[in-house]
């Protein structure tokens, strides 16, 4: 037999056998597995239920720093309506601005984590509004500048402390790019200070000065 022949004969037996194949077998072949597909969708999923897991666990500092921001952005308006130096009500219009989009951009990463909250005053907070509300005309900017101190003093060693622990990069993100804000904001309020004749250390009982009674 030739070898031409033998070559014939192997290569007709090979076409029957892919003849004969079944199609799904050939499919099978020709395509990957659609496995990793489905294992990388699984992950994802999981990558995603951790974040809001991590988000979750930070919903004390969140219910807190959204509180401050609100407290800002009351404190701006009663500026804006009671005091008499244009620089104080100047300051309380950027606080009314600055804050109202932190709050904004914090509850969006709420949101992402899976929370949805309506940000609320604490008592703390509401006693703060309270003590400056009852400041005379004449005395507010002074009270205001001080309480502007003294609150962001707060804001800031808050910031720095549980913001850098939280438990959720977002988080964590959102402090790191909110802190310089409110860094500028003190040093804004203690020029304020400077101007309106206040105490610059942001002392708690220097706004009780002017308080009727």
């Amino acid at each position: 037999m030739s070898k031409g022949l033998l070559i014939s004969m192997a290569a007709g037996g090979l076409l029957a056998s892919l003849v004969a194949m079944p199609v799904s077998s050939l499919h099978a072949q020709a395509k990957p597995a659609v496995k990793p597909a489905v294992k990388a969708d699984t992950n994802a999923k999981q990558v995603r239920a951790d974040l809001k897991q991590d988000v979750r666990e930070d919903k004390d500092f969140i219910r807190e720093l959204a509180s401050d921001n609100l407290l800002e952005i009351r404190l701006g308006e009663l500026a804006q309506r009671k005091a008499t130096d244009p620089a104080a009500k100047q300051y309380g219009q950027r606080m009314v601005t600055d804050h109202t989009k932190a709050n904004r951009d914090l509850l969006n990463v709420a949101s992402k984590g899976g929370m949805t909250f309506t940000p609320g005053l604490g008592d703390k907070h509401e006693q703060k509004i309270d003590r400056l509300q009852k400041v005379d005309k004449k005395g507010f900017d002074r009270a205001y500048a001080t309480m502007m101190i003294e609150s962001h003093n707060d804001d800031v060693s808050y910031l720095e402390n549980e913001g850098r622990s939280a438990h959720s990069a977002p988080v964590r993100n959102y402090a790191s790019r909110t802190l310089p804000m409110f860094r500028e904001h003190l040093n804004q309020a203690k020029r304020l200070a400077i101007k309106v004749g206040a105490d610059t250390t942001g002392a708690a009982n220097a706004a009780h000065a002017s308080i009727k009674k």
